[in-house]
C-alpha cells in the first residue's frame, strides 16, 4: 500500500500501488481537478512536494506538456496520467 496526502487540505488515504495520482487524491476525499484524461491539456497538474521518487517516470508526452506550461518537471506532475508506485507521496493540488 501508498500514502498519498494532498496539500492544503492535509487529507491523506492509503491507496494500493500503483493508482494514478488523479485516483490517489479522490480516495483522499479530495475532489481533483482534471480535464482530459490523457495527458494533454495540463489542467490537473499538481506539484509534488515529495515522494517524486515514488511516481511512474515521465513520458514525453507530460514533459511536453508540462513544458507548454512552464511547469518545472522536477516539481510538477500531472494527476491524470502519473502513478504512485509506492511509498508516500504529498502533493499541492490547483496548481
Amino acid at each position: 500500500m501508498a500514502t498519498i496526502t494532498i496539500l492544503p487540505t492535509q487529507k491523506s488515504a492509503e491507496i494500493p500501488d500503483g493508482k494514478l495520482l488523479v485516483e490517489a487524491g479522490e480516495l483522499a476525499g479530495v475532489e481533483m481537478e482534471a480535464g482530459c484524461f490523457s495527458c494533454s491539456c495540463g489542467t490537473c497538474a499538481a506539484e509534488v512536494v515529495s515522494g517524486m521518487e515514488n511516481l511512474s517516470p515521465p513520458t514525453d508526452e507530460e514533459l511536453d506538456v508540462l513544458d507548454q506550461w512552464n511547469k518545472d518537471p522536477e516539481r510538477f506532475r500531472l494527476t491524470c496520467c502519473v502513478r504512485l508506485l509506492k511509498g508516500q507521496c504529498t502533493l499541492r493540488a490547483g496548481h
